[in-house]
């Protein structure tokens, strides 16, 4: 490999290209002109930014031909998963929240690509990517604003279309509990592969307390007459999915660093889901179930910061690792 970073670059290419397809799909779904706004505005902002990509790319001498990463394996399930089980009003919701894991995701991304790219000596490959990653966090503020005003109106809407015979909350847990499942199972995976074993043991710690988060939905959903099912929500799609993407197209140095990535987003998605939760809730007059979202919501905000916190050293131990078997 004669410039290691161009992979670092061709995963950011990959990934950005998903998204803005993604982002376009959410823009056309989108009846609230301030949310098909809010994704018509990034999915350009997108495209800016995988030109940018390119352009480092080539100059780099690499080409964006071939080219397909971890985020792209994920960001491409997004437009189909993000629509199982939810009533047409209650879309936009999920398509925030999707958005937001992906935001999230592109954060930690730009994180190892600014630190892989200092490790080289390559200033303005980190410099670039130091400017995708504000913009990439500052979206992700503008959509977490709408998650809870959208969660209300989509649940409202639901609501007086249904005239449904169960507890309103019920779908809602139940998406809860299956992406809890699948979290714990993914971190369980995590906790046993890579090299680094501080990374290991934090998700060992974050299996354990997703086992208590949704074993504490389980004991609220049955309290309200519903139980466990095999619900798909697009959370527990993707959380089922992360263990074998982790691993796609990279050296095992860099897999610690990889889950880092993928737990830093999907705790991100599962703040988002309770905040949803606690928009519903509130909304149904449920003031237990809301406390249950914004203390797991809590929780999730915790696994969020610690992931966040480890990734420097992480990213930095495995551009290291990478560049020096170059």
């Amino acid at each position: 490999m004669e410039n290691p970073i161009r992979r670092y670059l061709e995963d950011a290419i990959a990934a950005e290209k998903s998204f803005e397809t993604q982002l376009n799909s959410f823009a056309k779904e989108a009846t609230v002109p301030r949310i098909r706004n809010l994704f018509e505005q990034h999915a350009a902002e997108t495209r800016q930014q995988y030109e940018s990509l390119t352009s480092r790319l080539e100059a780099l001498g690499g080409s964006t031909s071939t080219i397909k990463s971890l985020l792209a394996h994920l960001f491409g399930l997004a437009p189909k998963t993000a629509q199982l089980g939810h009533e047409e009003e209650e879309r936009a919701t999920q398509n925030l929240m999707m958005a937001f894991a992906v935001e999230n995701a592109e954060v930690a991304m730009y994180e190892a690509l600014r630190i892989a790219a200092e490790t080289a000596g390559d200033t303005q490959t980190a410099a670039l990517a130091t400017q995708i990653q504000a913009e990439e966090y500052e979206t992700a503020q503008k959509i977490w604003r709408e998650i809870g005003p959208s969660a209300t109106e989509g649940f409202q809407a639901a609501r007086a279309k249904e005239g449904a015979t169960t507890h309103p909350l019920i779908p809602y847990l139940e998406d809860a509990e299956a992406a809890e499942r699948n979290f714990e199972d993914a971190l369980a995976t995590f906790s046993k592969a890579g090299e680094q074993q501080d990374v290991q043991s934090l998700m060992s710690m974050m299996s354990d307390k997703a086992r208590t988060q949704h074993q504490r939905l389980r004991n609220r959903l049955e309290q309200l007459g519903g139980t466990t099912s095999t619900a798909k929500s697009v959370l527990a799609h993707l959380l089922a999915f992360t263990p074998v993407t982790a691993q796609f197209g990279h050296d095992a140095a860099e897999k610690s660093t990889q889950h880092l990535m993928i737990t830093y987003s999907a705790a991100a998605a599962e703040m988002a889901m309770y905040e949803a939760l606690q928009a519903a809730a509130t909304e149904a007059g449920d003031s237990e179930t809301a406390a249950l979202a914004r203390e797991l919501q809590a929780e999730e905000e915790e696994d969020h910061r610690l992931a966040w916190q480890k990734l420097p050293e992480s990213a930095l131990r495995s551009s290291q690792a990478v560049l020096s078997d170059a």
